[in-house]
């Protein structure tokens, strides 16, 4: 509850007064933990909102376990509705540029809680003085003083204004009736919002004990915060005490009542309603709502700190989380890549309730969502040496690394699956995590690698007489030659693979070599070969049951691709077009920017050069509004190449 706080408001008011140029304002509020920090931002922000009509975002930067640069500017665009799930880049580069020109335009308010660096603040001042960024910390940034920014010491709050939020919690007639006690009381809590509020909810329980009995007005400890965590803590019922213990051992640095209920063996609806209760003690902090999880919670750290959880309640606390994570990335794989193969599952803890994931939508927001506990889940579990489920979340986890394009959380997390799997014993998850990550590696130009990875991968295959994964792995080695354009060595690798598909009956398979091989033939100037290959691809792919309208589009763009090569010109550009909005359609705006580039190179090829720069200006925005950096240099040296002809 906010209570005064009149002159740290006009303090606030001062320091944005002036503002500088070519950059926003940042005001860093500093103070001990619990001392109202981001509650004086937010009501200052309410206050003034009229100077900031175009938001008012919010950022946990968690100096417990700090935000990553990633993590921080997708949950700033995505507050600004910029992109869903498949539509923001995740290169730190890319995000941060994309943010910058977001910010650049609009008058926003950006108040990044609990920081720990100035290198977590920094990058994500928007350079437009209609915007202000305000920081909360428990030390100051003398590193953001050199660059502008204006430090607030917040105090506690004035006897009379801790005793006035006492008696808004407890009632004023109960306040009134001991003010002798309610005084020392709120002197016992230092003036600190926290500790008065902890105090107040024990005293809330306690409604026959007369305030002079408090606890608080006989402790010695001189931490008030941490007195009152404690005393708040002693309070507890056992339902909640034990739910408390037992989330603090769940590896995730925040919580949300389906994940608490399967980590801790607790029916949902009752694990909802405690971490209500344990919010409404203060113990627990509310940091907002996500799509599928909804309510989201972090244990305080003053809490956490004073928390003893039995060590042998450890393992089986991580074991029923990473069995509900598994679970529910299962779900993703079916709803978003079906055709993923699957490992052998342990089936030890069947979620009561798992999240509620039924579509293409709500597996991207869980998969989202939860990124932020993957390493330290798959951290918990090759420490307890739980190797499997590490391997098998890993593998499950696939939609995430393919259909969000986490290359970098993809290759650390495939490379503790090798280990895992290796540990494991499991051949074919030895094959399937080298695999994946051979695949990371080629997505991130790392080829000599994913010809290693997939090389190793194959000689398992065939020794285990897999003729399914020799066709994979063949097929991935001929798709990393085509990657770094080395069509020439690519093409027997994927003729060979289409061979293994064929004995198989994998259309799918086939299909998707097809499409390289045909591709590298036309781009080698064989459009005779190439063309007719890009259609069969493109006639197994229509075939499938269930269907794969993604990459029966890229047949389409690059035999477009293919047709232009051939100088047919204008019915390169129908098939292309025809791709494109198909991949409009299925919301692959990567896709379709790269889609649009082809139209360009098309009409290039045709000798229209002002249909090409049309094409290549529309190409680079759409790369523009994904934050993809790279692609919009790539664009712009296009451009700039037609321009100088």
């Amino acid at each position: 509850m906010f209570t005064d706080r009149e002159h740290d408001m006009a303090a606030l008011d001062a320091h944005v007064a002036v503002r500088p140029e070519g950059t926003a304002p940042v005001i860093v509020i500093t103070g001990p933990g619990g001392i109202g920090k981001s509650a004086l931002a937010a009501r200052w922000g309410h206050r003034h909102a009229a100077r900031f009509p175009d938001g008012q975002l919010l950022v946990q930067l968690r100096a417990g376990g700090p935000a990553s640069a990633v993590e921080t500017a997708r949950s700033l665009l995505r507050g600004l509705g910029r992109g869903d799930g498949s539509q923001l880049p995740w290169e730190v580069s890319d995000l941060q540029a994309l943010w910058r020109s977001t910010a650049a335009t609009r008058r926003l308010l950006v108040i990044l809680e609990d920081a720990a660096s100035p290198e977590q603040v920094l990058p994500l001042v928007p350079a437009n003085s209609e915007c202000l960024v305000v920081v909360t910390s428990r030390s100051p940034m003398p590193a953001l003083a050199a660059h502008g920014a204006h430090h607030h010491q917040l105090g506690p709050l004035a006897p009379a204004h801790a005793v006035a939020l006492l008696g808004r919690i407890l009632g004023a007639d109960r306040v009134r009736a001991e003010p002798a006690a309610a005084e020392a009381l709120a002197r016992a809590c230092g003036g600190n919002p926290l500790a008065v509020g902890l105090a107040a909810g024990e005293a809330v329980l306690t409604p026959a004990r007369p305030l002079v009995s408090h606890p608080a007005l006989s402790s010695t400890d001189p931490e008030s915060v941490l007195m009152t965590t404690a005393l708040a803590l002693a309070a507890l019922p056992e339902p909640e005490a034990r739910l408390l213990r037992l989330a603090a051992l769940i590896p995730t640095p925040d919580l949300d009542p389906l994940t608490v209920a399967a980590a801790t063996a607790t029916p949902a609806e009752q694990s909802l309603h405690l971490l209500h209760e344990l919010a409404a003690r203060n113990l627990l902090e509310h940091i907002g709502r996500q799509n599928v999880r909804g309510d989201v919670y972090r244990i305080r750290p003053e809490a956490r700190d004073l928390l003893h959880s039995p060590a042998n309640a450890r393992r089986p606390v991580v074991q029923r989380h990473l069995d509900y994570l598994i679970y529910n990335a299962q779900t993703t794989v079916r709803i978003l890549t079906p055709h993923h193969r699957t490992l052998p599952r342990q089936h030890r803890h069947h979620p009561a309730q798992a999240a509620r994931i039924g579509d293409d939508r709500t597996a991207l927001d869980w998969l989202e969502a939860i990124t932020p506990s993957v390493l330290p889940a798959l951290a918990a579990a090759r420490d307890l040496g739980e190797h499997q489920a590490l391997t098998v979340l890993v593998h499950d986890l696939w939609p995430l690394f393919h259909r969000l394009r986490r290359t970098d959380l993809s290759l650390t997390c495939h490379e503790l699956g090798v280990e895992a799997a290796r540990q494991w014993g499991h051949r074919m998850a030895i094959r399937e995590m080298t695999t994946t990550l051979a695949i990371s590696h080629k997505r991130t130009g790392q080829h000599e690698d994913a010809l290693r990875l997939y090389e190793e991968a194959r000689i398992l295959a065939t020794e285990d007489q897999d003729p399914d994964g020799t066709a994979q792995c063949t097929a991935g080695i001929g798709a990393t030659l085509y990657d770094a354009e080395r069509y020439a060595a690519a093409e027997p690798e994927l003729a060979r693979a289409i061979e293994l598909y064929a004995d198989l009956d994998d259309r799918r398979g086939a299909g998707l070599a097809e499409i390289l091989l045909g591709s590298a033939a036309a781009r080698q100037g064989n459009t005779d070969l190439g063309i007719p290959l890009l259609r069969q691809a493109l006639a197994d792919l229509e075939s499938l049951t269930p269907p794969d309208p993604l990459n029966v589009a890229r047949a389409k763009v690059f035999l477009g691709e293919a047709q232009s090569l051939a100088d047919e010109h204008e019915l390169a550009a129908t098939t292309i077009n025809i791709a494109v909005q198909e991949f409009v359609r299925l919301g692959h705006r990567h896709w379709a920017a790269y889609g649009t580039e082809f139209l360009g190179q098309a009409a290039e090829r045709g000798n229209l050069p002002a249909v090409a720069a049309s094409w290549y200006a529309t190409s680079q925005d759409q790369y523009r509004s994904l934050g993809s950096s790279r692609d919009v240099e790539r664009l712009q040296s296009r451009l700039l190449a037609l321009l100088t002809e």
